[in-house]
Parts: C-alpha cells; sequence; structure tokens
C-alpha cells in the first residue's frame, strides 16, 4: 500500500484523495460531454452541476462524520486533524442528488431525469477509479482470507492475507459502466418519442446490489471495525429505504418505454 503519494513544502499528499479527485475530475468532464446527447441545456445544466458539486462535498463528508459520531465522542482530537476525515461515496451521490434535484425544480430548462441519467455513468466510473484511492490507503479492507484473490496489507502480520474489497468493488462498477452504456445504446432511440428516465434508476439498482454483495466480505474486527458498525445504521439503511422506490420508477419507465415501442 502507498497511502504517502509525495510532501509537498513539508505537506503530506495523500494517495487517497488525489485518486478520489481524479475519478471525480473524469467524471464531471465526462458528464459535460454526455450532455449534447441527451439534448440539455448546457449553460443550465453546469450550473446546476456546480451546485451539486459543492453539495456532493458536503454530503461525502458530513455522512462519515455521522457515522464517526462514537469515535468522535471518545476522541475529540480527531475533528481537528482535517485530513483524516475521509469520504463516504453513498454520502456524495446522496448530496449531488438532492441538490440537482432542488435545482432543476427551479429550472425549466434542465429536465432532471436527464442529467440523472447523463451523470449515472460517470458517478459509478468515479467510484470504479476511485475505489483505488481506498486500496492504496489501506482503508475499507476485507476480512482476513485464504482466497486465491486476497492481498497482505502492511497493517497485518506477515501470512495474513484480506479479501481486496476496495478492487472488488472498481471491476463490479466497470462492468456496471459498461452494462449501463449498453442499455443506453438500445433505449435512446425510444425516448425521442417521450422522455422516461431508465439508466438513472438501473444504475441505483446496480450501485445498491454491488454495495450488498461485497457487504459479507468486508473487515468488521480491524481499526476500522467502528466505522463499518456505524455503516450499519447510515449507508445500508438508507440504500434499503430507497430501493423500492428505485425499481418502481425503473418498473414504469421501462412499461412506458415498451408502450411506446408498440404504438
Amino acid at each position: 500500500m502507498h497511502p504517502t503519494l509525495f510532501h509537498l513544502f513539508g505537506i503530506r499528499i495523500d494517495t487517497y484523495s488525489v485518486i478520489w479527485f481524479i475519478a471525480l475530475s473524469i467524471a464531471i468532464i465526462w458528464v459535460i460531454k454526455r450532455l449534447e446527447i441527451y439534448e440539455l441545456d448546457e449553460y443550465e445544466s453546469r450550473r446546476v452541476m456546480a451546485v451539486s458539486f459543492f453539495f456532493m462535498l458536503i454530503g461525502a463528508t458530513l455522512f462519515k462524520k455521522i457515522r464517526m459520531i462514537p469515535y468522535m465522542i471518545e476522541n475529540p482530537s480527531y475533528l481537528l486533524n482535517f485530513f483524516n476525515w475521509g469520504i463516504s461515496e453513498f454520502g456524495a451521490i446522496l448530496g449531488a442528488f438532492i441538490s440537482a434535484l432542488v435545482m432543476c425544480l427551479f429550472s425549466r430548462k434542465v429536465s432532471f431525469m436527464k442529467l440523472c441519467d447523463a451523470a449515472m455513468p460517470p458517478a459509478i466510473l468515479s467510484i470504479a477509479i476511485g475505489r483505488w484511492g481506498c486500496f492504496f490507503n489501506g482503508c475499507c479492507v476485507g476480512i482476513t482470507s485464504k482466497f486465491f484473490t486476497a492481498v497482505h496489507f502492511p497493517f497485518d502480520k506477515i501470512g495474513v492475507t484480506r479479501h481486496p474489497v476496495q478492487i472488488y468493488y472498481s471491476l463490479i462498477a466497470f462492468v456496471i459502466v459498461g452494462f449501463l452504456l449498453l442499455v443506453e445504446r438500445k433505449i435512446l432511440p425510444l425516448q425521442k418519442k417521450k422522455y422516461y428516465s431508465v439508466i438513472a434508476p438501473l444504475g441505483m439498482l446496480c450501485y445498491a446490489l454491488m454495495r450488498f454483495s461485497v457487504a459479507p466480505v468486508r473487515e468488521r474486527r480491524s481499526l476500522l471495525y467502528m466505522i463499518q458498525h456505524y455503516e450499519r445504521f447510515t449507508t445500508y439503511p438508507a440504500i434499503a429505504f430507497a430501493l423500492p422506490f428505485v425499481l418502481i420508477w425503473l418498473i414504469y419507465s421501462l412499461y412506458k418505454l415498451k408502450s411506446l415501442s408498440q404504438e
């Protein structure tokens, strides 16, 4: 693992932050490139994206802090160390989603559904790239295992290997991106008559399946035990609560598109 990338004027530049910054930058550039595909007003869409990016950062850090409240109560000094705060990818998605929804309600030039569809593959791609930052940082580790994919982390004793869940997340996310782009190519011609969002709810469903499928092999007994423990009361309940609404959204859109194709 290489948690420290380099030092600049005595300041530690960590690999985690750099990789996530690159991931988010690529995602934003790709979303801008995709605005034309969904016939979205570029100026208004960029304005919505700028506000969403701000609240995405707030959501990413705030959600992480909510999970860390018990630890911070016992260790108040943690609040003073900004570089250890970390981020929550789910909090980032939630912050961007809610802020974009509010912004689009006040903008007649930007369709929230279209913007969500345009942003979903890039958002999943940012996770696919960003999770490598988690891997090099040695966080979000997996349980000990002798499975052929298991790797040794420096903080463990010699001979102890773990599931590299960060890489699992990354590989699954890359597959999801490819799947979404394939579906997008199939349904875009049908949406010329009337638009019904499919890519956004489908991407959310795939994201939920990814989180729940990898959860069983995430570490709960290491230094990060407390974070993972409280994630059961934040991230996963929130995803479980949203799933029925996402499924209804997806089924409704597919039903409407099927009806349009039969006309």
